[in-house]
């Protein structure tokens, strides 16, 4: 997934799968609503991009703490709706 660094310094995260191995490794994102969506901005700094790059390689997972993670991450997203 192609990930940008905005001037306010965040990474937008369209993708919740992304957005939750993301939260799982300690990262928190702020919610924006664009129009109908929620996106996940998180902090634009070099651990973010490293994390991103990780979890599009495959990487080996606790799936429970994942799963968890994604969870929270969805009942976050709807709240913000």
């Amino acid at each position: 997934m192609k990930t940008t660094t905005t001037n306010t310094g965040t990474v937008p995260i369209f993708d919740i799968y992304t957005a939750a191995f993301l939260y799982m490794k300690g990262l928190s994102p702020a919610f924006v609503k664009r129009g109908t969506r929620v996106v996940f901005d998180f902090p634009g700094e070099d651990r973010t991009l490293d994390l991103v790059n990780d979890f599009n390689s495959n990487p080996r997972i606790y799936l429970i703490d994942y799963v968890s993670a994604l969870r929270t991450m969805r009942a976050r997203m709807l709240a913000h709706r």
